[in-house]
């Protein structure tokens, strides 16, 4: 059989109830898939050639999606799953699945991240290269103020030293605000002057963030109490 990454039999396919897939993604491959009922976790494989031999990229089980942020960009990888059960590790499963991390471009790939402050306790809204994968938020609301905490999530990859290709650029929106409200935003550890920003009609505040890959950001949101709000138009009779 031929070992090429770029060559594999047309007749294999992932087995009913697995549905492994990969994203190609800035830095990383992005490997997704539905958990079987009673499954532990899964200990994710890689190898160079389709037919193997696969390795383990890390030692406990983990939960999709995963970030192999490991990969050599422009280098084609084949991936495997293996279930860990009750009964202890599983072998591999069939059907393996090809990838490539991408070489990075001339500006950090985005994440846009969105939290409703109404309900900050609701999971955040991802999406963008890397989402969940790589960038994870929670948020939390006191008195009116929103606090987003913006985190590396790579599974593969904690406290190691930055890695220019996994930084991300997070766009943070924070919907369910007060409608032509002021706010004053500062990143956790920012020294500089905060910024001020009013909500709309739609109650919406949005900004952007710059996170390294690992690292964490903070973002504040507070009610600007030396602004007061606009006042509003009486609808008349």
């Amino acid at each position: 059989m031929n070992g090429r990454p770029g060559l594999a039999p047309a007749a294999v396919l992932p087995p009913p109830g697995t549905a492994l897939l990969s994203t190609d993604g800035i830095g990383h491959v992005l490997l997704d898939w539905v958990p079987a009922p009673g499954t532990a976790g899964y200990v994710v494989h890689r190898s160079d050639h389709y037919e193997g031999p696969y390795a383990p990229l890390h030692t406990g089980p983990v939960l999709p999606p995963y970030a192999d942020t490991h990969a050599e960009p422009g280098r084609g990888y084949w991936y495997r799953i293996a279930p860990r059960t009750p009964e202890g590790p599983q072998p591999p499963l069939p059907g393996p699945v090809r990838g490539c991390a991408l070489a990075p471009g001339s500006a950090p790939p985005g994440v846009r991240v969105r939290i409703d402050a109404d309900a900050p306790h609701h999971p955040a809204h991802l999406t963008g290269d890397g989402a969940r994968a790589l960038v994870t938020a929670t948020a939390t609301a006191r008195d009116g103020t929103v606090e987003v905490r913006v985190v590396n999530a790579a599974a593969d990859r904690p406290c190691a030293t930055p890695v220019p290709a996994l930084g991300r650029r997070v766009t943070v929106e924070v919907a369910g605000l007060d409608p032509g409200a002021r706010y004053r935003l500062r990143p956790a550890g920012d020294t500089g002057p905060e910024a001020l920003a009013h909500t709309g009609p739609d109650g919406l505040v949005r900004t952007t963030l710059d996170l390294p890959m690992p690292g964490s950001r903070t973002l504040r949101l507070a009610p600007d109490r030396n602004r007061p709000h606009p006042a509003k138009e009486d609808p008349g009779p």
